[in-house]
């Protein structure tokens, strides 16, 4: 673990000297995707402020899934989603057997030759939102704040899978430079709460494809909602990970190198 620390370490420091270089790209990139982040928010006060509302659901009470899916993108993005833009590229210039060569497992290699420190700027404004959120409701309890940080991690897991099944997809779809948009079609479900939702549909987006993990279900532990349930709806999460470790596995071996 000591080891992995260190390389990541190392590579973050790196990229951060890189990226700061053109310190002005830097800020420029950083302001507007706080301010694609944040649209979504400003959506929904403006649906509350002209009266209309999720049913059973207050602004605040919104706002804080929109925080905590902010809150994990903001860790999820850096760590693990610039492995997929990053394998695009390797695959496309036939430069991904460099990591197969690598003294390390493929995947370690792969996720952290993505690594993207531009991306926690994702965590500054998923952080401002989930703090006003929290400002405008009761306390959670310690019980409600433990059943969030396991369920917390199970979202990371979901989002980590997202990524793998994306960057597996291009060892053969070398073309595929949309599959940000499908991730962002799939997820936008879990910026709402999933009681707008009919029955069979909160079902497919718990136990199937988990987008309601990712916000969701994390939001109503800290509100003091959450059964039984959120036990089962955390381990569809990690078992959607496994998946997407076996499938990424399973795509690299399918990969034909540039002479393929």
């Amino acid at each position: 673990m000591k080891d992995v620390l260190l390389c990541v370490g190392a590579v973050m420091r790196t990229k951060i000297a890189e990226q700061t270089a053109y310190r002005s790209h830097f800020f420029l990139s950083l302001f507007l995707m706080i301010a694609g982040d944040l649209l979504v928010p400003m959506l929904t006060l403006l649906v509350y402020s002209s009266g209309v509302s999720f049913p059973g659901w207050s602004l605040h009470e919104a706002l804080l899934i929109q925080g905590i899916f902010g809150l994990a993108k903001g860790i999820a993005f850096p760590l693990f989603f610039g492995m997929i833009g990053s394998t695009l590229s390797l695959v496309r210039e036939g430069t991904f057997d460099l990591l197969l060569l690598k003294p390390r497992p493929t995947l370690f290699m792969t996720i952290l030759h993505g690594l993207d420190p531009e991306d926690f700027g994702r965590l500054f404004s998923g952080g401002i939102l989930f703090g006003y959120a929290l400002s405008g409701l009761e306390s959670p309890t310690v019980g409600g704040w433990l059943q969030f940080a396991g369920l917390f991690m199970a979202s990371l897991a979901v989002l980590c899978a997202f990524s793998l099944f994306m960057s597996g997809i291009l060892f053969k779809w070398v073309g595929g430079s949309r599959v940000y948009d499908m991730f962002d079609s799939i997820t936008s479900f879990g910026l709402y709460p999933g009681t707008i939702y009919a029955k069979s549909f909160q079902q497919l987006t718990t136990y199937v494809i988990p987008v309601a993990l990712i916000a969701f279900i994390p939001a109503k532990a800290l509100l003091g909602r959450a059964g039984w349930e959120t036990l089962w709806a955390a381990i569809v999460g990690i078992l959607f990970l496994a998946v997407g470790i076996a499938f990424w596995q399973r795509m690299l071996r399918s990969y034909t190198s540039a002479g393929g």
